[in-house]
């Protein structure tokens, strides 16, 4: 009997907690910006320097104005970015739209990264640096490399886990809403 009340109590209290739960669930405040709701504007205030143009700045007006961007963050160091640096230069072309690749590292380190993997003259690719941390602090990210496309507003349309393929891509441009300029 003192075992049945003890399972009995205990039930009551997990209820009780999960109600709780529940209720504060319900009433967190509708304002906290999700990931989404901060990448819908990637670029704005964002400046980067083009490492092969004299460190030219790059903001939002800097975006081509009838094409969408894929951009990735990487770092000189990942294991993952190298893997993917060695695909570049059969991919970037076959993409059909401008690559920019983006890096807190410095552009010495940088420029070394993009000879290694020949990178340098791949048409459509440009390698910037983020001398303020702005997109590693604005999307706090969790890994690297991280893989966006943007339109020419800088708005985030997707995040990619990997590159991917021509055809995705192209997929994704011509069904993507916030696109609809580009299709084809």
């Amino acid at each position: 009997m003192k075992f049945l009340k003890s399972a009995l109590i205990a039930g009551m209290v997990m209820a009780t907690g999960s109600q709780v739960q529940a209720q504060v669930h319900e009433h967190e405040p509708a304002t906290t910006d999700s990931l989404a709701s901060k990448m819908r504007k990637i670029f704005y205030g964002m400046q980067f320097h083009d490492v092969f143009n004299n460190n030219a700045l790059v903001d939002i007006n800097a975006m081509p104005a009838d094409t969408p961007v894929l951009i990735m963050y990487y770092s000189t160091e990942c294991g993952h970015c190298r893997l993917d640096a060695q695909k570049l230069p059969e991919l970037v072309p076959q993409y059909g739209i401008p690559f920019w690749m983006a890096s807190a590292h410095e552009p010495a380190l940088l420029q070394k990264f993009a000879d290694d993997f020949r990178l340098r003259n791949v048409p459509k690719l440009r390698f910037l640096y983020d001398f303020s941390k702005g997109m590693h602090n604005w999307f706090e990210f969790k890994y690297v490399p991280f893989i966006a496309l943007v339109d020419k507003k800088g708005n985030f349309i997707k995040e990619f886990d990997k590159l991917p393929s021509p055809e995705l891509l192209k997929e994704v441009i011509r069904t993507n809403e916030y696109l609809e300029l580009f299709h084809k």
